[in-house]
Order: C-alpha cells, then structure tokens, then sequence
C-alpha cells in the first residue's frame, strides 16, 4: 500500500502543488510589472509623451536610472504612506511651496525695495514669473521634439522644472546684493557668503521642515538649483581687498563681491548630489573656466540642463518683466529703447516688423497694450531657445547638453539687461537703497555675533551653542540674517539702533 501512497504525494506536488506555485509566481510578476509600469506613466511623464523618440520597451531602463534622480538623502520614498501617489517631484514642489523661506520672498527686495509700492516685483512674484517661463520653455521644446531625437527623457517634467525655478533665489538675503555683499564681508574669515551658495546650503539644511536633511528634495532638483557647482575655496581670489571699514558700518560694495560658488562646509551634500555621475564627468563638470588670480575670483564652467533652463527664464523674467516695473516707475523712459542699435537688434528678430508697435506700446498709458507687447516679447525669447552640446567629453546627457538662446535673441535680451542695469540697478536711487541696506545687515551681525545669547531666537541660539567651533557659529549667525525678510531686518535694526534707512524715494 506504499507504492501508491508515495506515488499519489508524488502526483499531487507534481501536478497540483508545482502548477500552483507556477501560477502564483505569475500573479505576482503580472502585479509587479503593472506596478513598474504605473509608475513609470507617474515619474516618467516625459518618456510616455515622447513614445516616438523613446519606445516604451526601452523605458524599464530609464526608469532604473530614473529611480536614482528622484532619490532623497534621507532615502524616504513616501512622505505620506501608501496613499500618497504623487510623483517624488509633485511632493518636491509642495513642500517648497510650505515652506517658510519661500513665503519670506514677498518681503525681499528684487530690484526695488519692498516699501516702494505694491506694483513692482519682489522676489517672490520674479521667482512665480520664473517658474512659469521655465515650463513654457519645457512646453516649447516638447512640441518641437522632432528636433531633438535620442534626447528622450532629458527634458524636466513640469513639477521638477518649477521646483528649481521656485528656488532659484531663497538663499537671497534682504536688500539684495547690498545684503549679500555685507554678509560676504562679515564672513570673510569664515568661508564667506553668497546667495546661490546659501540655497543650497538652506535647502539641504537650514529649513528644517523635514527633519536633517533640510527639504530633504530629490537629486535631480538639487543638480538643478545648483548653478555653480565649485567651491568657494578652489575660485576665491589668492589676495583679499584691504580692509577700510568705516566707524558707521560702511565697506566698499565692489570690493567684496564675492565668488559664485558653493561653501565648503557644504562638500558632504554635492559628494551625495554628484555620486551618480562617473570621476571623469564630475571632474570636468567642477572644472573652471576662468582661474583666480590676484584679487579676481574664478568662475565655474558648467551647470546641468535643468539649471540652464532655469538660468535663461530667470535672464527673460529680469529682462523683460523687470524692464515693466521700471518703465511703470518712470526710471526708463522712451528715448532709453528707441535707438539705432535697439532698432536694429529688433530687425534681426522675428519681431522686425512691430519695433514701432513694440517701442509706442510699452510706454503707453493703455496698459493693456503694454502688457500684451511684455507677452510677445517674453514669447519670442522661449520660442527662440535651443539645445546645445557643452562638451562632447561629458558621458551624462545632464550635464552633456545645456539650453540656450539663438545668438539674435541673445543679444537683444543683453541690451534689455543692460538697459535695467545701466538706468535702474545702477541710479542713485537704487545704489542710496542698496548701500542703506547694506549697513543694516553689517550692523545687525555685528550686534548679534557680539551678543547671540541675548539676539538670536531661540532655535539659533541652540544651535550656536553647539557649534563645534567659531567657524561654524559665526555660520549660524549669517544663517539668520540671510533668512531675514527686508522689514524684519528694518524693524530689528531700528530696535537696536533707531535708524530708518527704508525708502529710496523719500526725499532727503
């Protein structure tokens, strides 16, 4: 009775029980495969949009590679639990959008000061306006991606693209460049300060709305907001200006510009942001393209593609809707724009037929007409933007290829830049504005680095009390001030000192 005993076990596994598991193991590669293939649809916008360039049987790869971009330092996947089904991206932008740095920029100074008026920009509206360039940018290059073919998947969707162009300038402190000039001096024993510098350094530690590791955003956000991706140690100049610090507060502006770059304090992140890429393509990428000498800083190279889109929206939103505000304000006035070498920059364009329209209409009262002039000409630049290569040695799309604008679109935007330099950035008004702040951030650090126990909130004076050394603490204390909206540092330095330096058009 054995045999068939043995012989029905035998039967029952190798017909019952092996199918059951064949099946079960299907099952489960089915569900698998279903779950790849929905978030692939969520993370990879751009692969399922470009079907044509990139076939979706090619797409299980990049989105392997995709799963590197959009990972976190804190290697979270999912803020939310399982019913969070937004893309890593999409959870990029609301926190940012939560975030209080961000809220801060409406009370920072873009070009005029805050208390000039509700009308003009403040970092905050320059920051939206940028953003919405940045994806119609992306917009534009989708609709002509027979341009582009093996480029599939490069493009940024619309959350990463608006995340790096939302953040572009949090790490701005108030009253502008007077502020981050005054904060490079008072740091220039202790790795100095510069805006771009900071956002990272904000980002990724500062506002500590998600814990240790800052925002705790994806990479590929990261390597887009990172605009000059060398250290400030390897571009400072070898020769520091003398030091003639006044009995006020006062230095030099244009002796302490300081060096676009990251802060070396800061290594640790853009050694985990740049793991992904091989030594050779970060070795060129960090590389430089102007070497310091004597009192000149250096100057980086490279960015990623993300930060070249970013970096061109941000050069339309200061050249055209920045020229808005100070026609609006009557600091540019017709005779300013209608030149010979205006005119003839417009006839190398696709706008040679309106420079007469355009010139008559943006100094018109009908606002109106003006606006729809600001919209053509913001259309015409994100219509004449191209993909470029950087350098052919670079084994990485990301940083392989840049964006840029057609030479004749490039040259009209420089005239309107230096247009808004030469008659606004430049005029007493703003130099008077931008000195005035400048003495408040030199005089608020020098009071709160003298007595942080006493003026610093409470969470800094924590974290000033831990640091490790003098170094580290005075970084505390520059922390603060960058993150100071204008009238916070108004209100503050009035406190102290009774001054009101507030407004660039208040007579004297």
């Amino acid at each position: 009775m054995k045999a068939p005993i043995a012989m029905s076990a035998k039967f029952i596994f190798l017909f019952i029980i092996i199918p059951l598991f064949i099946v079960l193991l299907i099952v489960l590669l089915v569900y698998s495969l279903s779950v790849i293939s929905t978030n692939l649809r969520k993370t990879l916008g751009n692969c399922v949009v470009n079907e044509q360039i990139m076939p979706y049987s090619n797409c299980l790869l990049f989105y392997i590679a995709k799963l590197m971009w959009t990972y976190r330092r804190s290697g979270q996947t999912n803020q939310r639990g399982n019913q969070d089904h937004r893309d890593p991206y999409e959870r990029d932008r609301t926190r940012v959008i939560h975030c209080p740095a961000f809220r801060r920029l409406q009370r920072k100074t873009q070009i005029l000061g805050t208390d000039e008026g509700d009308f003009h920009r403040t970092r905050l509206t320059h920051s939206l306006e940028v953003d919405s360039i940045g994806r119609s940018i992306v917009h534009n290059l989708l609709i002509n991606q027979e341009k582009h073919i093996g480029l599939a998947g490069l493009l940024p969707n619309d959350d990463l693209i608006s995340v790096i162009c939302l953040l572009h300038d949090i790490g701005h402190p108030p009253f502008g460049h007077g502020g981050e000039v005054a904060l490079n001096y008072m740091m220039r024993n202790y790795g100095g300060f510069e805006a771009n510098g900071q956002t990272l350094r904000l980002l990724t530690k500062v506002e500590s709305s998600y814990g240790t590791y800052g925002l705790d955003l994806t990479r590929r956000a990261l390597l887009g907001i990172l605009k000059y991706p060398v250290k400030r140690s390897a571009v400072a100049a070898p020769k520091q200006p003398p030091v003639h610090e006044s009995i006020h507060k006062t230095i030099k502006i244009n002796d302490w510009l300081p060096p676009k770059a990251y802060f070396d304090c800061e290594q640790p992140e853009i050694d985990w942001l740049l793991s992904p890429f091989s030594n050779s393509d970060k070795e060129l990428f960090q590389s430089l393209s102007q070497i310091p000498h004597n009192t000149k800083s250096g100057k980086s190279a490279y960015h990623s593609f993300d930060c070249s889109i970013m970096d061109i929206a941000d050069d339309i939103a200061y050249g055209v809707h920045d020229l808005e505000d100070a026609i609006h304000l009557r600091l540019i006035n017709p005779s300013h724009l209608d030149t010979t070498e205006f005119r003839q920059l417009l006839n190398n364009t696709l706008l040679t037929d309106r420079q007469n329209h355009i010139i008559d209409s943006l100094f018109s009262p009908d606002l109106y007409s003006r606006k729809q002039t600001i919209g053509e000409i913001v259309n015409y630049f994100i219509t004449s933007t191209q993909i470029i290569i950087t350098n052919e040695d670079f084994e990485n799309n990301l940083f392989k290829y840049n964006l840029s604008l057609t030479p004749e679109a490039n040259a009209l935007l420089n005239y309107l830049k230096q247009c808004i330099y030469n008659n606004v950035i430049d005029s007493q008004e703003a130099r008077t504005f931008e000195y005035g702040g400048q003495t408040v951030v030199l005089r608020l650090f020098d009071a709160i680095s003298s007595n942080p126990g006493s003026l610093l909130d409470n969470k800094n004076r924590v974290l000033f009390k831990q640091a490790e050394d003098e170094t580290s603490a005075y970084r505390i204390v520059c922390d603060y001030l960058a993150n100071m909206t204008d009238e916070y540092a108004y209100r503050m330095h009035e406190r102290l000192f009774g001054f009101n330096t507030r407004t660039i058009f208040e007579r004297l």
